[in-house]
């Protein structure tokens, strides 16, 4: 598999290129948290920001938290709240109900909702049969959604705005 990512043989699940651009953009602080290991992660999001278009940010500008970084993976949140005392400093529990997570499996959301984060789950072949109800995720689409075909785009993640409710 790894063959097929560094070859750039992987296309990414819609719309995350998009929403990578569209944060990059606006200057939103963004982290990868993953349980599988930094590099792996790493060739995952070099294949994922070279696979079109330059987007306005390099691999070095994301930060990868990896599961192999933390005394216990996902679900725990640890992952999450590392991710938010690097990206937010001193205050950073104060602001976790700030941070928005995409996620695409059932431990995943959990450690988000763990750590006080509001969490979208993208569901995958792997995830779309796993149970999120009891977990309170704040949103579940099947994917992020390219351009035209948007399921959300940075600015429904407003967290005051309209997008939550539904």
């Amino acid at each position: 598999m790894m063959d097929m990512v560094n070859a750039n043989m992987m296309p990414p699940r819609p719309g995350i290129r998009r929403i990578i651009g569209e944060a990059a953009k606006a200057g939103v602080p963004m982290a990868i948290c993953s349980t599988s290991n930094e590099k792996a992660v790493r060739a995952v999001l070099n294949s994922v920001l070279n696979a079109g278009e330059p987007l306005g940010i390099s691999i070095d500008d994301i930060p990868i938290f990896a599961g192999d970084i933390v005394p216990k993976k996902k679900p725990d949140p640890a992952v999450y709240q590392l991710a938010a005392k690097e990206l937010l400093g001193d205050t950073w529990e104060s602001q976790t109900g700030d941070c928005v997570v995409i996620e695409d499996s059932r431990i995943g959301a959990q450690a988000a909702k763990s750590a006080g984060m509001k969490c979208i789950v993208t569901l995958s072949i792997y995830t779309e049969n796993e149970p999120f109800g009891d977990i309170g995720v704040d949103k579940i689409v099947d994917c992020v959604g390219d351009e035209k075909d948007e399921r959300f785009s940075l600015s429904d993640l407003e967290l005051k705005g309209d997008f939550w409710g539904k």
